[in-house]
């Protein structure tokens, strides 16, 4: 724009406005078309503002374990099966009776088995003395946890193998999720 010393001033300037009024004519939203396009941005910058602070996503956690043995049939019709995880020590005092869990189980050649439930009983295992030792610095610690599964089918035949059990321990804003993690 002043870039040339040996110009005149007048002709600069009018340089500089030609340059300006290309840029208006250029950010004008003149047509029906453009304005349109303009508000489903608007629209979906709103939506994505509010979704931010008021909607909610579900907080879960996934455990190692192993099936241990099928549960006590409910009254219900439903079964139930016990499974030994290992969890972070900070992230199981979280875990509590009625939260609802789904238990995948890998079989070789075959695609995972889901069952769902929730959690009826959740209890921390005692550990070997060795391990004890380590005690509050140990970052995992062995639970207990039965799970009362929806469905009624028999899993007897999975008791012994390795699981992730998906725990849901609640559900946040995305906002407060954004926060936790910076903390």
């Amino acid at each position: 724009m002043f870039n040339n010393p040996f110009g005149s001033f007048h002709d600069t300037v009018a340089e500089a406005k030609q340059e300006r009024e290309q840029l208006d004519r250029l950010l004008t939203i003149s047509t029906l078309r453009e304005r349109q396009l303009v508000t489903v941005i608007a629209l979906v910058l709103l939506v994505l503002a509010v979704w931010l602070f008021f909607g909610n996503v579900g907080l879960s956690v996934s455990a190692d374990g192993v099936l241990v043995a099928p549960g006590v049939d409910s009254t219900e019709g439903n079964r139930s099966v016990r499974a030994l995880i290992w969890v972070d020590s900070d992230v199981a005092p979280r875990f509590k009776v009625g939260m609802p869990a789904v238990i995948d189980v890998g079989e070789p050649n075959r695609d995972a088995d889901s069952l769902d439930g929730e959690i009826a009983m959740i209890s921390s295992v005692p550990l070997s003395e060795e391990i004890a030792a380590f005690g509050p610095t140990a970052p995992v610690s062995a639970h207990r946890v039965d799970i009362v599964l929806d469905s009624s089918q028999d899993f007897a035949h999975l008791v012994g193998r390795e699981c992730q059990i998906l725990i849901e321990i609640g559900r946040d804003s995305p906002v407060n999720i954004f926060r936790m993690k910076r903390s």
